[in-house]
């Protein structure tokens, strides 16, 4: 009797290609200073080298309105056009909301799109309320007190992932 393994092998790659893949890991809101000015970190996941496609959102208990999209862009509001910018870097996609007010409180949701990726569009959202945002403010391992030889040796499985130190 003779086994095919194909199937199962196919099946098993497939799994770990989409478990791998492209997915928001989280969403955040905070504020900046000067402004206020309305700060939306959506971080994701991502091992492919595929063109990130995103998509910011707002709802208010209406029809959802598009700030910004490089998923569809001709759905924009002209109420976002002059107040809202991007700023994306791998792993990360913010919204900037310029002169953030109380007419601007609602659910935001963020999606993400990488073509020829194997998940399909990944969207989180967050409920956005004026009165609750904290400041926003950087964390980092440098600045919270840890000595050198601690931080040097939390980064060693990291280098060892990127293959720049082996045992």
């Amino acid at each position: 009797m003779k086994m095919n393994y194909f199937l199962p092998i196919v099946i098993i790659f497939t799994v770990l290609q989409v478990k791998n893949c492209q997915k928001i890991t989280s969403l955040t809101a905070c504020l900046t200073e000067p402004g206020p000015k309305l700060r939306i970190d959506c971080r994701y996941q991502n091992i492919t080298n595929n063109i990130l496609r995103y998509e910011f959102k707002v709802n208010r208990g209406g029809e959802p309105q598009t700030i910004l999209s490089t998923i569809n862009l001709n759905h924009f509001s002209d109420k976002y056009h002059n107040r809202a910018s991007p700023y994306i870097t791998r792993g990360l996609v913010q919204l900037h909301l310029e002169r953030f007010n109380a007419s601007d409180v609602g659910l935001y949701t963020c999606a993400l799109s990488i073509p020829k990726d194997l998940t399909v569009n990944q969207t989180a959202s967050i409920k956005v309320q004026k009165d609750r945002l904290e400041k926003c403010g950087g964390i980092s391992i440098l600045n919270l007190g840890t000595s050198w030889p601690m931080v040097l040796l939390l980064s060693l499985p990291l280098l060892q992932a990127g293959c720049f130190v082996s045992f």
